[in-house]
């Protein structure tokens, strides 16, 4: 009996490794590589990170004119907008101290006269 069982095992053994061997030779034939794909890929990828860096430098030209904008109107009397904090940027005059134009939330000074 015990000797049945072993020999029933060997051949489900046996068996199962040709299967396995023609499942990883039809998965070796099911990959193709598309050469013109990869290479539309790769110059979308480029245009993406172009794109990025342009409206990386936009953003930054646009970060400084606001800051610009708001310390021209805090000087003026009005009141402005931090860039980092989004607060009240506000000229404010001290006795002896001298005036600055600075966020009312953060603190940071943007002009000191």
């Amino acid at each position: 009996m015990a000797d049945q069982t072993d020999t029933e095992e060997e051949q489900r053994t046996t068996e199962e490794e040709p299967e396995e061997s023609t499942q990883e030779e039809s998965l070796d034939e099911d990959i193709v590589v598309d050469i013109d794909s990869a290479a539309d890929s790769e110059t979308q990828l480029d245009q993406l990170q172009e794109t990025v860096r342009n409206q990386n430098e936009e953003i930054d030209e646009l970060q400084g004119l606001l800051m610009d904008l708001s310390t021209r109107v805090a000087d003026d009397g009005g009141m402005g907008v931090c860039t980092d904090c989004h607060g009240a940027v506000v000229k404010t005059k001290g006795w002896f101290q001298p005036t600055t134009i600075e966020c009312q939330r953060c603190g940071r000074v943007y002009h000191e006269y």
